[in-house]
């Protein structure tokens, strides 16, 4: 079977990571969950005193992971992408660096108030990102599909998106 790319993309703390852990556990191959947030990572936002040096280090960070993409696309090995992108460009220009492969996007999401126990929940979210990420337009996009992860486990999450790849392929 060729291999697939699966793009999750929603607000912080809507459960895509933990639905990417799902699904790389239900992988019948090696998937590699590649996140948004590990770039990031790689830098320390204090590090960033203007909104010119944020910027620069955002740019970088999506050139980054574009490049990082493409090689990884180039493997056997499925990805599941975890991103929170609200920048529709640079969202597109992800799912573009899949190619040639099929990418699945699938919407994240769960309602306002259980982003912001979960934020609330989270050492490592600043409160209120939540807030100004959700309703925003860019989560309005087509989707294959959609998962509101207040109604279902990180697994019958994954089991969901499983059933319609399968679907896809049949």
């Amino acid at each position: 079977m060729n291999p697939i790319a699966i793009v999750l993309h929603g607000p912080t703390s809507a459960g895509k990571s933990s639905l990417a852990r799902a699904l790389q556990d239900s992988a019948d191959i090696p998937m590699f969950h590649i996140s948004l947030d590990a770039f990031v990572e790689m830098s320390r936002r204090r590090d960033m005193r203007s909104a010119e040096e944020l910027d620069e280090a955002l740019r970088l960070h999506h050139l980054n992971l574009q490049s990082t993409l493409s090689r990884v696309a180039a493997s056997h090995f499925d990805i599941v992408l975890d991103l929170v992108l609200r920048d529709t460009s640079a969202l597109d220009a992800c799912i573009a660096a899949l190619s040639p492969r099929r990418a699945i996007v699938v919407g994240v999401s769960c309602p306002l108030a259980v982003l912001e126990q979960r934020e609330r929940a989270r050492p490592d979210r600043g409160e209120g990102m939540a807030r100004s990420q959700f309703g925003h337009p860019a989560y309005s996009r087509p989707y294959a599909m959609r998962i509101d992860t207040s109604t279902c486990s990180p697994e019958e999450g994954a089991r969901r998106i499983r059933a319609h790849i399968d679907e896809q392929r049949a």
